[in-house]
């Protein structure tokens, strides 16, 4: 199966722009017009921002209302707004300019045309396409636009706006026109893409990594997959199982066989747990080996008592 080429998307642009608006546009062009914006020689005006919503040069107009010009005459006019040089920490410029016009969507359509290697139009579809998440919009935006960048190493694309432009394609050929061959074959290969695959993934779980620990994140999985969840609860139960035999076990080594039994013993003969506690470290133990052995099968509720046991029992040893 050929891999996924996202450069070929760039070249029919032109092509879904006249099947979807009657026309075409040259982005390339429109970025020329953006060079005094993006040199640092004048302050934004509101007749810069009222290109964007051109019809004969592009198709915004039909997805943002196109700001009332008197009004943003007078706020620029007050904020003095200079987009370039473009600071090391974009934050605090998308954040000016979301204060200006209150909308992502149109603070994006600015920053792409002015500083199109570093930023993309703002798309919902693509947000979803690409699995980006984050708690804030500038957050997003900013994830997104970094994303995209990423998009454009991997795929040789020469700015990330041309990036974003050859996935808005992607999308419109794939999930937004009729059902045909040829859409089935462009979205296998996107999901055959390891790599693309991986990025999603990435994206899409990376703030749960970094936000939660083995058990947390068993509990969060064990509804959707069980076996996944103990794998991971398992892991955990082997770490703290270790711990305890080097600390409250004697220095009892775990990787010989019976000596999960022996270091249960010690813990009951020392008063670290008691009878009832044995049998609940023995039942985890056991749901553990189902989940981790490829014959093994675990339920959401054994998983999840499997949790409890070793955030009420094991967890302390630690401390």
């Amino acid at each position: 199966m050929p891999g996924f080429d996202l450069r070929s998307y760039l070249d029919r642009f032109p092509e879904v722009c006249r099947a979807k608006f009657r026309r075409s546009y040259s982005f390339r062009a429109l970025e020329k017009e953006f060079e005094p914006l993006r040199s640092g020689k004048r302050w934004l005006a509101a007749r810069d921002v009222l290109k964007l919503f051109d019809p004969t040069k592009t198709p915004f107009e039909r997805y943002w209302s196109k700001p009332n010009e008197k009004e943003l005459n007078q706020l620029l006019s007050q904020q003095r707004v200079l987009l370039a040089p473009l600071p090391a920490d974009s934050r605090s410029l998308i954040e000016r300019l979301l204060a200006v016009f209150h909308n992502i969507g149109v603070t994006s359509l600015l920053l792409r045309f002015v500083h199109p290697e570093c930023f993309g139009i703002f798309s919902t579809p693509l947000v979803y396409l690409l699995q980006v998440h984050r708690p804030t919009t500038v957050e997003l935006y900013m994830a997104f636009s970094d994303e995209l960048r990423e998009w454009q190493k991997h795929f040789r694309m020469d700015t990330v706006a041309e990036t974003e432009t050859a996935l808005w394609t992607f999308h419109e050929l794939t999930y937004g026109a009729p059902a045909s061959a040829d859409a089935d074959q462009a979205r296998l290969e996107f999901d055959s893409d390891v790599w693309i695959q991986r990025r999603r993934v990435s994206q899409a779980l990376k703030p749960f990594f970094d936000k939660y620990g083995a058990l947390e994140l068993a509990r969060i999985f064990a509804e959707e997959h069980p076996k996944l969840a103990g794998k991971i609860a398992g892991e955990e139960y082997e770490r703290l199982l270790r711990y305890a035999a080097r600390h409250l076990g004697g220095g009892l080594r775990l990787n010989v066989k019976g000596a999960t039994t022996i270091l249960f013993n010690r813990l009951l003969e020392a008063g670290h747990i008691s009878l009832g506690d044995r049998a609940l470290l023995d039942k985890a133990w056991k749901v553990r080996c189902d989940a981790v052995h490829p014959e093994g099968q675990v339920k959401l509720e054994e998983v999840e008592n499997m949790i409890d046991t070793l955030e009420r029992l094991c967890r302390p040893w630690e401390s």
